[in-house]
């Protein structure tokens, strides 16, 4: 239960981390990027956070779901990406372009592809090393992640990754960071039963 308790003072902070910033937005004021990441970028990373003050200020129930990621290279920007959408329309995609896009990610050979190829362009034998896959079975899966569009083929042999593929493997090992289990299935028990005793 310790470890329950201590979860819940972790997200307490996080939520009142978050109040802080939402309560700065409100009287105007920008938080700076502190980070040597975020410097000299364009103030349109922090747009959707705008969006949500200016476009959805008369809509009391209301939301953005954002996306990012920003990479550097040799000291320079090398790439972004940032996306947002109001909730209402998020939850109008359907289900069959979701399942598309994250079918790829349900297979671990896979995602050891795609983070072997986020490091440069790499040959079968390359990627035969990092994923464990011969022949058959690693041509299936780089297969698999061409029909995606995650991958390309640069030169015969050679492989590489898209930004497509960039931006979908960032966005869901972020994800799966963010959203992995913390609380066992007993602790989960123990707060349905006392949310039902209350």
């Amino acid at each position: 239960m310790s470890n329950l308790k201590k979860e819940m003072d972790e997200i307490r902070r996080e939520l009142s981390r978050i109040s802080d910033e939402v309560e700065m937005l409100k009287e105007g004021k920008k938080q700076k990027p502190s980070s040597e990441v975020l410097q000299g970028l364009p103030e349109d990373v922090g747009k959707y956070l705008g969006l949500l003050e200016k476009q959805l200020a008369d809509k009391p129930d209301a939301g953005i779901a954002y996306f990012g990621g920003i990479g550097k290279k040799g000291g320079k920007l090398a790439w972004s990406y940032h996306s947002g959408y109001e909730v209402e329309d998020v939850l109008k995609c359907p289900p069959r372009r979701v399942a598309s896009l994250l079918s790829p990610f349900s297979n671990e050979q896979r995602i050891l592809i795609l983070k072997a190829l986020i490091e440069g362009d790499k040959g079968s034998s390359e990627l035969s090393q990092a994923t464990g896959l011969e022949g058959g079975q690693l041509y299936h899966h780089l297969k698999e992640l061409a029909l995606a569009d995650y991958i390309e083929q640069k030169e015969r042999g050679i492989y590489a990754l898209t930004d497509k593929g960039r931006m979908a493997l960032l966005t869901v090992l972020a994800m799966a960071m963010t959203l992995e289990k913390k609380v066992t299935p007993e602790e989960i028990d123990m707060i349905f039963q006392e949310k039902s005793q209350e």
